[in-house]
């Protein structure tokens, strides 16, 4: 007798750094003997530009003839012939200026940093963390919920099944499903929103209930679980640290509600087919916006089972 086994994968997202390609800037160089290195950068600290924004960039690599070529500065700081000008009087006033290219940002994995160095010599830090490791226990309780949402989608592929959790309680908080009939009828009916708004209501009405008068500003403090609640979530920013599990990517409009929420994860089981705010704008992990998260895309496959 056989039996249906599903099993889930949980693949992470990159975030921006990994996706980003080799980009180059040109700056102005010269050749040099090994001995000259020092007086050529004192030079340079006193007479030109300092560079801006490649600061991953070392100064000075091997020439192929055996000498050394430095970086004088960057061709967007100065011309050529401001350059020349400033060479004249000046031991190095006869050497040829040539422009090179070199990586306009930093490298953020092992991979970019062979492709970078390739082009020019750059620092290289590895990231402190790579890949978000989850324990077992972790695993099954993510396992548990993206099964749910799977059970709870319709046969209608249109229709979008949105819980929200708390890590702590590893209980779901608030849910919805939206069909695409709904999301006509009002723009901002998309699951994400509906599900954010829930956890709004609930907490309001919490608070509420423990004061008459509400603070003027949510505090900002780490979501946390009171010891008086009987294992509630008590929010500290709106959606703070919680976990967000998707039948669909996000939307771009509700991947940023999910970022001013400040949800810990977020884990969907198809992209979307559009492009969603994470797989395809990596939204979730904006240096320029006010919160970053780690998303997942997941998927269940079903398997017989002898």
């Amino acid at each position: 007798m056989s039996s249906i086994s599903r099993s889930v994968g949980i693949k992470r997202v990159p975030i921006e750094e990994e996706r980003q390609q080799l980009v180059t800037e040109l700056v102005f160089t010269i050749a040099i003997s090994p001995h000259q290195t020092a007086q050529v950068l004192k030079f340079i600290g006193q007479r030109l530009p300092k560079l801006s924004g490649i600061e991953h960039v070392k100064r000075v690599k091997k020439h192929p003839d055996g000498g050394l070529l430095v970086i004088m500065c960057q061709c967007s700081q100065i011309s050529r012939e401001e350059l020349s000008i400033e060479l004249q009087g000046t031991e190095w006033e006869t050497l040829e200026v040539a422009e090179h290219a070199v990586p306009t940002v930093a490298p953020y994995t092992a991979e970019q940093y062979d492709l970078w160095k390739a082009v020019w010599p750059v620092s290289y830090r590895p990231p402190v963390i790579v890949r978000t490791v989850l324990s077992p226990d972790d695993r099954e309780y993510i396992e548990r919920i993206l099964r749910y949402v799977a059970d709870s989608m319709s046969t209608d592929d249109e229709d979008v099944v949105v819980a929200i959790c708390s890590p702590h309680t590893r209980l779901i908080m608030a849910e919805t499903t939206v069909s695409q009939a709904s999301r006509k009828v009002h723009p901002l009916e998309h699951a994400a929103m509906c599900c954010i708004a829930q956890v709004a209501d609930a907490e309001l009405r919490r608070q509420e209930s423990a004061s008459d008068v509400l603070p003027a500003k949510r505090p900002h403090s780490p979501s946390t679980v009171d010891d008086d609640s009987n294992g509630d979530y008590v929010a500290g920013y709106l959606c703070e640290g919680l976990d967000v599990f998707a039948s669909r990517e996000p939307c771009v409009m509700c991947t940023m509600a999910l970022v001013h929420s400040r949800i810990g994860r977020l884990f969907f089981l198809a992209a979307s087919p559009s492009g969603g705010g994470v797989s395809r704008y990596s939204m979730h992990s904006y240096k320029s916006l006010n919160h970053r998260f780690s998303a997942f895309q997941c998927s269940i496959t079903s398997t017989d089972k002898i």
